[in-house]
């Protein structure tokens, strides 16, 4: 999902969009009983709590289906061949090869380690 997407999506649900890192865009919508549901290009994920969306545990999630041909799931290696998971609970990946690169590309700006992007399926 991109800016002007996610910018929308927002609106349209009462909830607010946001850049996670590498160009990723989420909308989160923050219920009245504490729980987090946040929206992304490839999934809608119901969290307990802000605290469980930071340690990745997700209550429940759907995954949202596309027919576009880049679509797949994509991980991130690492130089010694060491994956990296959007999910690592779950082992899921990124649904679009393009935010899995950015997730690459932001990784090795911060380690100096060089990370490539693989298909999942």
């Amino acid at each position: 999902m991109n800016e002007i997407q996610a910018e929308a999506l927002a609106i349209a649900i009462g909830g607010e969009a946001w850049q996670s890192g590498g160009n990723i865009w989420l909308v989160t919508v923050h219920r009245a009983d504490g729980a987090l549901v946040v929206f992304s290009g490839d999934a809608v994920c119901e969290y307990e709590t802000e605290e469980a969306f930071d340690q990745g545990r997700q209550r429940s999630s759907i995954l949202l289906a596309t027919s576009d041909d880049d679509a797949g799931w994509w991980a991130v290696t690492d130089g010694r061949g060491r994956t990296v998971y959007r999910d690592s609970a779950h082992k899921l990946g990124w649904r679009w090869r393009e935010d899995a690169e950015e997730e690459a590309s932001a990784l090795e700006s911060k380690t100096g380690i060089a990370f490539t992007v693989e298909r999942l399926d």
